[in-house]
């Protein structure tokens, strides 16, 4: 059976007042319920007032995702008896939305985008002593109430619950392009998925945070409902509740239908008239998008496809991050190179972002110039660099205060004698005609050195020392001249 499947995305956008007062969206160390005003509670008489920067995000993302933006815009009352909204309506946007008939390239293929709508956030609840439907008693705190949101729904276009993930990490670079959300700030995108057997009824999970935490109540769900039709129970249409710590959903009430919300157009907000000309402009000012900067880096600096999607793809500030590093460095082969594989991967292994990291261009460089310089091996880099990672410190400052620079050739001549009088058994071996051994013995020496070597010269060096210790032992009149 056929699951198919849909995203509700809803995206705080980054403002610095509320969607419709002039309250502020800052809300790191406010007290609870400090940030509020008579608009954003729903006193009795408060007048909203939209906020044009919301409008200007809004038209951005939805030309981002190859939306028609419509000239005229109206804003609706959706009616529901939820404790997190104090009005018992929110604002939104239903008959007449800002965009409509778009979609996002995935893989070759493409997602559709049903609509892109403004909307006011609710409160946020904290619910104390259980989950969502144990618990014994919830808080409301409504300085998040009214922040603006934007609403991305999909077509039911997905085809699987990694092509979900897939959609939500490319959509989330584009509005990190776009500066149209804060990718720090908690909560900041919240899923409603949508999920169906093909010829079932379609069931709707509810506030999902994280791009993984979508996937795997997705994958749950098709289990379940598939389940459900394998004995014969029909799956029923309601909104469900994921609990990431036992990965199980549970049923919150029955699904509501559109008629239940009692739509009717908001009578204290003008419609707006969005200028085509505006629009145009809007559009002009858009920053190069995450596919566009993939084929720019490809063309301009040279480097592959699959290291320039890895860049890309790893967020904007390891874009800006690499062409800085190409501006200091030159070559941006070696930059990509080891920005991919050995840089991306150490701050992965820490747990680190690379702006929450003190990794910078000019220090990172400054690795790569070591390496050019023959002050270290490669092989060194790739140890230095984990130690970069974690402390920022000047690359060249941790190789002069260890003294971990290339061995001197003698030094490197004293080191393979040592490893060779060690290692009899493997000498023998080599000298006997089996070439393995010789791998053997550069892992010992490069070992012994600690990487202060290049591996293909300290290997000819054993080949030499070997090579020579076979002709002073195949001397029919005693030891050969120099053995």
């Amino acid at each position: 059976m056929k699951a198919i499947m849909g995203l509700e995305v809803h995206v705080q956008l980054r403002t610095e007042s509320k969607l419709f007062c002039g309250c502020g969206t800052d809300l790191d160390g406010r007290g609870p319920n400090e940030n509020t005003c008579p608009i954003c509670l729903g006193f009795p008489g408060s007048k909203p007032k939209v906020n044009r920067r919301a409008v200007e995000h809004a038209v951005k993302i939805a030309r981002a995702l190859n939306c028609t933006v419509w000239p005229e815009v109206r804003f609706s009352r959706k009616s529901y008896f939820y404790p997190d909204m104090p009005k018992n309506f929110q604002i939104t946007q239903y008959d007449v939305p800002l965009a409509e008939g778009g979609y996002l390239p995935l893989d070759g293929g493409r997602i559709g985008i049903t609509r892109v709508h403004l909307e006011e956030d609710p409160a946020k609840l904290a619910h104390v002593g259980g989950g969502i439907t144990s618990a014994l008693y919830t808080l409301i705190d409504y300085n998040r109430s009214g922040v603006p949101l934007v609403e991305i729904v999909t077509e039911p276009d997905i085809t699987s619950p990694k092509e979900a993930r897939l959609f939500l990490d490319k959509l989330s670079l584009i509005l990190e392009h776009l500066g149209a959300y804060d990718p720090g700030r908690e909560g900041s995108i919240r899923v409603d998925a949508n999920i169906s057997l093909e010829g079932g009824q379609r069931v709707e999970v509810k506030n999902l945070t994280g791009f993984r935490t979508v996937e795997d109540a997705l994958n749950y769900e098709i289990v379940r409902q598939r389940s459900m039709a394998n004995i014969g129970i029909a799956v029923e249409r309601e909104t469900r509740h994921y609990d990431a710590e036992t990965n199980t959903t549970s049923s919150l009430r029955g699904k509501e239908y559109e008629e239940d919300y009692g739509y009717i157009v908001e009578p204290d907000l003008v419609k707006i008239e969005l200028d085509q000309k505006w629009v145009g402009r809007l559009e002009a000012e858009m920053p190069e998008l995450p596919d566009a900067r993939i084929e720019r880096f490809i063309e301009e600096y040279g480097i592959p496809r699959f290291q320039s999607g890895v860049i890309v793809n790893a967020g904007l500030e390891m874009s800006r991050f690499f062409e800085e590093s190409c501006r200091l460095h030159g070559d941006p082969g070696e930059v990509a190179s080891w920005t991919v594989t050995s840089l991306m991967k150490s701050l992965n292994f820490e747990g680190l972002s690379l702006a929450g990291s003190e990794v910078r261009p000019e220090t990172f460089v400054e690795l790569l110039e070591l390496i050019d310089e023959g002050v270290i091996s490669e092989r060194l880099a790739k140890e230095l660099v984990k130690d970069y990672v974690g402390t920022g410190e000047s690359p060249r400052r941790l190789v002069e205060s260890r003294g971990l620079g290339l061995m001197e050739r003698e030094e490197l001549r004293n080191a393979i004698d040592a490893v060779l009088a060690e290692n009899q058994r493997a000498v023998a071996d080599y000298l006997s005609g089996r070439e393995r051994a010789l791998d053997f013995l550069l892992g010992q020496v490069l070992r012994r050195i600690q990487a202060r070597g290049r591996p293909l010269e300290v290997k000819n060096l054993i080949k030499e020392a070997l090579d020579s210790s076979g002709k002073c032992l195949g001397s029919s009149a005693g030891r050969a001249p120099g053995c």
